[in-house]
């Protein structure tokens, strides 16, 4: 069931316009202003000794085992504002992975995450490095993790928690638009006032940071891995120290500007992605016959909430408010396309498009429940509005109206301009000195998903030009994450030969082994098979179930022993008229027919976890037709024991063995009926 959340996890992860947050665009007159980003820095920090300071992992109390001197916890304090000579020093969290070689060939890798605003360190980076599958990894390479200024374990708090404009209990759009900005022009005069320069809290300040983390942790030069905004930060570390930077792979990319003079069109790389789904739909037999034409039933789902909003309460006040959620027509889409992102939800997009359209309510809330977005306090909300704001969200108007023009209704429920209306009314709009066009010698490998909505193939093919040693790799049946969703395959291999070696070439002929998703059509609809699941998740064990399946299990035990007992001791039984061996194999094949029904209840909750709440894999029936057989064998058995004239005080442990089984059949092949699974 821990699968399954996180799987979940990602179909309505933003729950509104913070999923364009994740990579926005810049307008393309902010180059005119900028100058050389180091040109920037106070000739106070132009010579600054960044230091490493080792201390023990702040998560190290979260039952974690890990060898401190492979694992290696510190900050480095790093100015918080380059342009001012008086600026206070701020501590950045750092994780270093050692590489268990003695001489890595790809020396050391950065990771630079993305949102902006993520958070980089917790336990779980540990215990993923710790797996098998890292062991390649590890071998070639140091492994480097830090928190980002503002955010997670690294100092400069502000804006912290800011909830989404969906979790307000109210309308997404304008109403909880309206709640978020008057609570970031809150928190950003209150950080303003207690002497924040949130201003300095941007992408040029942040490359400059992984500039003086590389020189605190004696690397000559490292190779960068950015994905979404890491890639933004990944050219901007390029720009301010070219010289540090072994190679660079920049996953899903967030151009620094757009040379056609267009900046981010959200609702064309959205309708991209539905194209690609669609193409997909169409080859795939079952989902073109059940389906058809995917993006118009999404489109037309879309405006049927947007005309009539449905309202889900009792959620978790962690996540909603009020615990409130309005699904409006701007909601619905997010959803949509926040799904677009993982490569392992779109099997479940007939799933999610039949929970919308007939607007089942319990499965939304059970989405909602699964993966609605906590109030995170670790999240850096401040460094994310100064870091979008000044080069990263923005739109021109001259764009919007485009596309508008291209694509009236999704550029009106995904359109960035609640951003510009962010941007504009909570905090000023400057030009960041990193936004400029990408031009290096600078080993690049370029990844990009064909069906990322956020990040589209042109973006990433966008830089390309300014890239003589750039490498650009497409890869099909992707979302976001291009090389990273496949990271213990495909992906992975080709981020460590480029690692290894930036200058060869990378081979890429694995993408032909990646295959289209198996869209999942034919579901048994029926909704006990998810409240079993979150029962047992929730700790609500089934009592009498188990006590019936340990009864039948110990049926198969006990009998077995009975008849060995009696001959060792010589004792002919007296005849049950096979009843026995009958109870025994009823037992059994009642047993196997639970086991085939959970087993597919959770295999349909680990594969599909979209569909979980909607039904359940075909084959869970075979589970239930198997429980009636061993269900009839049980009962013929009693049947058989009853006739032999030797049932009750004569025999009285096998008599009781026969009710046993019997009583446990009935009930387990009763709670299998339950689950509304049915026999056709």
């Amino acid at each position: 069931m821990r699968k399954f959340k996180a799987l979940v996890l990602g179909v309505f992860a933003y729950l509104g316009f913070a999923l364009i947050a994740t990579a926005q665009g810049e307008p393309a007159d902010l180059t005119a202003t900028a100058t050389s980003p180091i040109e920037q820095v106070h000739p106070t920090w132009l010579n600054f000794q960044p230091e490493f300071t080792p201390y023990v992992c702040p998560f190290h109390t979260s039952s974690l085992k890990y060898d401190p001197d492979e694992f290696i916890c510190g900050y480095v304090l790093v100015p918080e504002d380059r342009t001012n000579p008086d600026s206070r020093l701020i501590q950045l969290s750092v994780l270093q992975i050692k590489s268990t070689s003695d001489d890595p060939e790809a020396k050391a890798i950065v990771r630079l995450t993305g949102g902006p605003g993520a958070p980089s360190l917790a336990a779980g980076r540990i215990r993923a490095y710790q797996g098998e599958w890292a062991t390649e990894f590890r071998d070639a390479a140091d492994l480097i993790f830090f928190d980002q200024r503002g955010i997670g374990y690294s100092e400069g708090h502000f804006c912290r928690a800011v909830p989404r404009n969906s979790q307000y209990g109210v309308a997404s759009y304008p109403e909880g638009q309206q709640k978020l900005i008057e609570n970031f022009r809150t928190c950003l005069s209150e950080a303003t006032e207690k002497g924040i320069p949130i201003d300095a809290y941007s992408t040029w300040q942040n490359a400059l940071d992984v500039r003086d983390i590389r020189i605190a942790l004696g690397y000559d030069e490292w190779v960068l891995l950015g994905v979404s905004y890491g890639t933004a930060l990944g050219q901007a570390v390029i720009n301010v120290d070219a010289e540090g930077v072994r190679g660079a792979i920049l996953d899903s990319v967030v151009p620094a500007t757009d040379p056609t003079g267009r900046t981010w069109n959200v609702a064309g790389g959205f309708r991209s992605s539905l194209n690609a789904m669609n193409e997909m739909c169409a080859a795939d037999e079952a989902c073109a016959r059940d389906v058809g034409d995917m993006a118009a039933r999404f489109i037309a789902t879309f405006e049927a909430y947007d005309a009539d909003p449905m309202i889900i309460e009792d959620l978790d006040p962690g996540s909603f408010l009020e615990g409130r959620l309005v699904l409006d027509g701007t909601l619905a889409a997010a959803a949509v396309f926040q799904s677009l992102y993982n490569r392992s939800q779109f099997a479940d997009f007939p799933s999610l498009l039949t929970v919308l359209e007939s607007r089942d309510e319990k499965a939304m809330a059970a989405y909602a429940e699964q993966i609605g977005r906590s109030i995170d306090h670790r999240a850096g909300n401040g460094m994310e509005i100064v870091a979008n704001c000044r080069g990263s969200a923005i739109e021109s108007d001259e764009t919007l109206a485009q596309s508008q023009t291209d694509e009236p209704i999704l550029s009106r429920l995904v359109s960035t301009v609640q951003w510009n209306e962010l941007c504009n009314e909570a905090y000023k709009v400057d030009p960041d000195p990193s936004v400029k066009p990408l031009m290096t010698d600078v080993p690049v490998l370029v990844g990009a998903g064909l069906v990322d909505p956020i990040t589209p193939p042109s973006y990433s093919n966008s830089i390309m030009p300014g890239l003589p040693n750039g490498q650009y790799v497409e890869v099909p049946y992707t979302g976001h994450g291009a090389f990273v969703s496949h990271f213990e395959g495909c992906g992975g291999d080709m981020m460590l030969a480029f690692a290894k070696a930036p200058m060869e070439t990378v081979d890429t002929s694995c993408i032909a082994d990646i295959t289209p998703p198996d869209f999942l059509t034919n579901l048994i609809e029926t909704q006990g098979p998810y409240d079993f699941a979150v029962g047992l998740r929730d700790g609500a064990y089934p009592r009498g179930l188990i006590a019936a399946a340990l009864v039948a299990l110990l049926a198969l035990i006990a009998f077995p022993i009975g008849w060995a007992a009696r001959k060792i001791e010589g004792r002919d039984a007296l005849s049950l008229n096979g009843a026995r061996p009958l109870a025994w194999l009823g037992a059994g094949v009642t047993l196997g027919g639970l086991y085939l029904t959970i087993s597919r209840i959770l295999a349909t909750a680990t594969n599909n976890p979209m569909a979980l709440p909607l039904g359940v894999y075909p084959s869970a029936r075979y589970g239930l037709w198997i429980a009636l057989i061993g269900l009839a064998l049980a009962a013929f058995a009693l049947y058989r024991g009853m006739r032999s004239g030797h049932f009750g005080r004569a025999r009285i442990g096998a008599s009781i063995g026969l009710v046993s089984v019997s009583v446990a059949s009935i009930f387990i092949t009763y709670f299998l009926f339950s689950l509304g699974i049915g026999l056709f």
